[in-house]
Parts: structure tokens; sequence; C-alpha cells
């Protein structure tokens, strides 16, 4: 990457929009900009192949790359890649923390997800250095490692999580997939997809509601920010969050625990993301389908303890 360059992306755009701020002052405070920002955006080419129906047209090129110019607030599209026949909804994206690389997948109910990994050219020219199966269907979010050794993908679809390996070197894809965790432990899901006469998953009404609890559907997967292997997964189709056991060296996810996403008050909450607080010993799940915020505190002595009693076995 250039000099003083930096990379942001903004994901699952139904077409390439962005709304701007007028005040440079806010944009620089909160998120560091300058103006040699890169914002690389995703956006969904096949609707028919979402668990959702998104508002909008299905984009003709997914992949979009604009300048960010923090003194005015305007964008300028750079570069424009992917064909929508060979690439089915980019959706998540993740950068690389220290090498040049930003990885993004593919949503796609009737097909395993892609990973795709791309170098970043200066001008924002994106070169594709790597392509590996997410092991599932409808990937939707990304996590690296503290180690920078994995990739840990979530599948919504089939609610699967996937763990491969990743050169610390180049960022590039290391052998196939290392480990998978199913909470479905291969059951045929019980919701059929929405061109099927399944629900729309962007609906909100009790009928829908019901299906989409009808099985497993993992949203995220955020590691503990104290030792970074307590893997925190909301599951929305059972408001659980599912915390696992990370091994580094064998990629591996054992399941610990599971942890209601709100109140219990027996409506249902869909936990979708999960986020640590950057100082306090707190800990926030979004929950979609109650529209509500959960706040955890946080007990690190006993992650550290969970962490420390696995290296001792």
């Amino acid at each position: 990457m250039a000099p003083n360059t930096k990379f942001n992306f903004v994901n699952n755009l139904a077409e390439s929009e962005l709304s701007s701020r007028s005040s440079s002052d806010y944009w620089q405070e909160e998120f560091g900009g300058s103006n040699d920002d890169l914002f690389f955006v995703t956006s969904y080419s096949d609707f028919d192949r979402l668990a959702h129906g998104p508002r909008g047209k299905e984009a003709t090129n997914p992949l979009s790359v604009y300048r960010f110019n923090s003194s005015d607030g305007s964008m300028v599209l750079v570069n424009l890649s992917g064909n929508k026949s060979e690439m089915v909804n980019p959706a998540f994206s993740r950068f690389h923390s220290d090498l040049n690389v930003i990885y993004t997948c593919t949503e796609d109910i009737e097909n395993h997800g892609k990973i795709l990994a791309y170098s970043i050219l200066p001008n924002g020219g994106l070169n594709l250095i790597g392509e590996a199966d997410a092991g599932g269907t409808s990937t939707c979010y990304l996590t690296i490692d503290r180690a920078q050794k994995n990739i840990l993908a979530v599948n919504y679809w089939d609610s699967t999580l996937a763990v491969m390996h990743i050169s610390q070197e180049t960022g590039e894809f290391n052998g196939p997939i290392k480990s998978m965790y199913d909470p479905n432990f291969g059951k045929k899901m019980a919701a059929a997809a929405k061109k099927n006469g399944g629900a729309n998953h962007s609906n909100n009404d009790d009928s829908t509601i019901k299906q989409r609890q009808a099985d497993p559907h993992s949203h995220a997967l955020v590691l503990d920010p104290f030792v970074g292997q307590i893997a925190y997964v909301p599951d929305l189709g059972k408001d659980l969050i599912r915390e696992f056991l990370y091994d580094v060296q064998n990629g591996s996810l054992t399941e610990l625990n599971v942890i209601a996403s709100g109140l219990s008050t027996g409506k249902p909450d869909g936990p979708r993301y999960f986020q640590f607080h950057p100082s306090l010993d707190l800990a926030y799940a979004v929950n979609e389908l109650s529209s509500t915020i959960a706040v955890f505190s946080v007990d690190r002595h006993y992650i550290q303890f969970s962490c420390l009693c696995r290296y001792l076995r």
C-alpha cells in the first residue's frame, strides 16, 4: 500500500450507494480520515440467492473502490471489479491489519460461499491472490485470529463455522479447511429458501420469524480481546450466544457454553452481532428481531482461566 494510504470498507449494498458527511473534522476524529483513504465497497449481485430480499438493483460489478477526501467529504470511484456471472453477492469484508490484503466472502444459500483474497494497489486496483471454499452456505462474517495464522468464516444459512490457515507472510490461503463446526450436526434444514416457498428474511412478521428460527443461524464470530482464544458466535435462529474454545494451533472450535442473547422474555431476539467494549469489562449483542441491544458484564479472569486450563490438560 502506498505511504499514508488507509483502506476502509463498506459492505452489503444493493448498489454502490454511500452517504456523504459534510464535516471533515468528524471523519478525522472518528475514523482517522486522510486525503488518501480508500473505501472498498461490496454489492449484492444476485438477489435470488440470498436469504433476504434487498431493495435496489443488482450490481453488475460487485466490487468497487473509492478514494475518499476528508477535506470535503467527497468520494471518487477509482476501480470497478468483478463480474456478476462469476462473483455471487460479495458480502462481508475483512482487512488484514498488517498486510496489504483484504478478504471478502460471497453470500449464496445454494452453494458454498467463497473467500477471496486481494492485494491492494496504490491506485485502488485489486489483485486476486487466493480463493478458498468457506465450507458452508451464505457466508456472512470473517475473523482473523490474533496470531494471524487462521481466518475463521461464519456461514449464516447452514450455520457452520470454518477455520482455514493463511500465510503470516503473504496472507494467502495455505491448504484446505482445518476444522468445521456444525450446530445442526449434519441434519437437514427445516426452512426453505425464499424462492422455494420459504420466508424472505428481510420481513419481521410472526410467520417469517418462526421460519427464521426453525434452524440455527450463526451470524458472526468475535474472539475475546484478552487472549484471543475464546470465540463468541451469535445464533440468530436459537437466541443464543455460543461460547467456544479456539485452538490456534489446530484451528479447532470446542463449544464451552451457551448464553441467552437477551432477557429471556419469551419473545424472539435474533442476535446478529457481538462486540466487546474497548476499555470496560462489557460486551454487547445486537438483537435483530427484537431491535434491542443486550449488555453483558465480562469476567476476563474466567476467559484467561479457561484458556490456561485447556493447555494444562
